[in-house]
This record gives C-alpha cells, sequence and structure tokens, in this order.
C-alpha cells in the first residue's frame, strides 16, 4: 500500500507556549539580560532575539526577573515578571502622604518626619523604625525589598537588609540584583510563584503573592488575590500548579510543595545582602 503524498496529515509547525495557573517553585536565573543572555535562556541565536529595552516606561527602570522551575520541581518553566522602579520618593497619590523605609525595610507613612517621629513612639518598640536609617522610600523599593526577603528567608529584625546602592538599580545597573540571586540559587533557595494568566492569553505572575520555597500558602496570603487591591488576572479555581488551555485545566501537577523544615538564610552582612 502506497503512502499518498498528497494524504498525509502533517502535524502542526512552530512551537506553542504552555501557560500555567497556581503556585509554581521557580529560582530566579537572570535580572535584565542582555541580548546574548535572553539568547542563552531561549536557546537560540542572539540575531533572532530584539534588543531589550528596560529604561523606557515612563521614567521608570523596568527591572525584568526571569524564573525556571525549581529543582525541585519537574515541570518545566521559563518566564518573567517586572517591577518598575526609580529614585523619586514615593507619596501617596490621595494622602499626600510620605512613604519612608528603614534598612531592616521596615515601612511607614507620615506627611514630614516630624510626624513619623510622633507616631512612632505610639508603637510597640518591636514595630518602631530604626531612627537611625529612616529614609523617604523610593519607587518601587518596597517591592524589591519584599521579593528579596522572599528569596532569602529573611525576617530582619537585628541585622540590616539593605542594598549597596539603590540609586544603581534605580539607573539600571543591576549587577547586586544578579549576584543575590546567583548566591542564593547556590544554596538550592527559590520561591513559589503565583502563575496567572493575564487576557486569556498571556503568563504572568502576582508578585504581591510571591512566597519562599519553603513557606505555606496561608489565609493571609490568599487574601492578597482579593479586594480592591488584589490580583486582577485569572489564577485559577485552586493554588495547585495547573496547565491553563481556553476549554479547561487539563493537566495539574499533583505534587505536594507544602512548606518542608523552613531555614533562614537571612543575611548577616551590613553592607549588602550576602
Amino acid at each position: 500500500m502506497a503512502i499518498n503524498v498528497n494524504d498525509v496529515e502533517e502535524s502542526a509547525q512552530g512551537f506553542e507556549k504552555k501557560l500555567f495557573t497556581g503556585y509554581a517553585p521557580v529560582q530566579i536565573v537572570a535580572v535584565n539580560p542582555n541580548e546574548k543572555g535572553l539568547a542563552s535562556l531561549f536557546n537560540t541565536d542572539i540575531e533572532k532575539i530584539k534588543n531589550p529595552e528596560y529604561d523606557k516606561t515612563e521614567g521608570k527602570i523596568r527591572l525584568d526577573f526571569w524564573y525556571k522551575n525549581h529543582p525541585s520541581c519537574d515541570t518545566e518553566l521559563l518566564g518573567k515578571f517586572s517591577l518598575w522602579v526609580n529614585n523619586e520618593t514615593v507619596v501617596g497619590k490621595n494622602s499626600g502622604k510620605t512613604q519612608y523605609i528603614d534598612n531592616f525595610t521596615r515601612t511607614a507613612w507620615a506627611v514630614d518626619l516630624a510626624t513619623l517621629s510622633a507616631d512612632q513612639q505610639s508603637k510597640d518598640p518591636s514595630y518602631r523604625l530604626d531612627s537611625k536609617s529612616i529614609r523617604e522610600a523610593k519607587t518601587g523599593e518596597e517591592d524589591v525589598y519584599e521579593l528579596l526577603k522572599a528569596y532569602a528567608n529573611a525576617r530582619p529584625k537585628e541585622k540590616p537588609f539593605v542594598l549597596d546602592s539603590w540609586t544603581s538599580i534605580a539607573k539600571g545597573n543591576v549587577a547586586e540584583l544578579r549576584d543575590f540571586f546567583d548566591a542564593f540559587n547556590s544554596k538550592g533557595s527559590g520561591v513559589k510563584a503565583p502563575l496567572t494568566i493575564r487576557e486569556g492569553k498571556f503568563q504572568s505572575v502576582f508578585t504581591k503573592g510571591i512566597v519562599h520555597l519553603n513557606s505555606a500558602i496561608t489565609d493571609y496570603v490568599k487574601k492578597k488575590f482579593t479586594g480592591e487591591y488584589g490580583c486582577k488576572d485569572f489564577y485559577g479555581d485552586s493554588f495547585l500548579l495547573k496547565e491553563f488551555v481556553d476549554d479547561g485545566n487539563v493537566f495539574t501537577d499533583e505534587t505536594d510543595y507544602s512548606p518542608s523544615s523552613p531555614s533562614s538564610s537571612s543575611s548577616s552582612s551590613t553592607g549588602g545582602l550576602f
């Protein structure tokens, strides 16, 4: 029986990217990579990569954090999420209050330093900002520190947790961030990233829901997804890692990514994060 070349059912051409919802164990493997770095991530020729522009976002620098699945996760993942930063002081649009931050990443809002000082006196000493390191918080600074703390499983109380130069990062120099993730990746660290679907076709990450690799998805974490400032993208009917398709979720990673024995990786350095 001969095979008729005109009747052969051909396979579909091209690459179809899989989309997922749920919490995924990941490692951040690149921050603002150049063309060569992106070509390496995608295992393709550099000529096929468009030159990334990280400074074209209305006066802010875009920080792209590229992630892959953590070695503990068998589901192959490659994607990114972004944070936007600059060196401008954060001021509430409605309140007009300034955000302040200290070297332990504690934050507070006040109309000025004098008012902040008075407000701090009424707080429990363990929740007060460090008077020696209080400064005006800059755009994106709190978001970046929340990510770094989750990655390092850090809860700074007595030892400062502060980058060497926020000004450099706000200008696009991300060498310190790259070194940070390289150092913690070498220890097997990572985070659980809540994967979401934007506009029904784009992979996204709800960054406010990121937790350490060994952390449980508590009710406190789940509440971040709801309300006025919650997740605006589709995040599925559970927090299990699932493949997303238009007609339903056809794949579920049944691996239990519940916390094992948590270990603290908080920094002991006062002149940087590692």
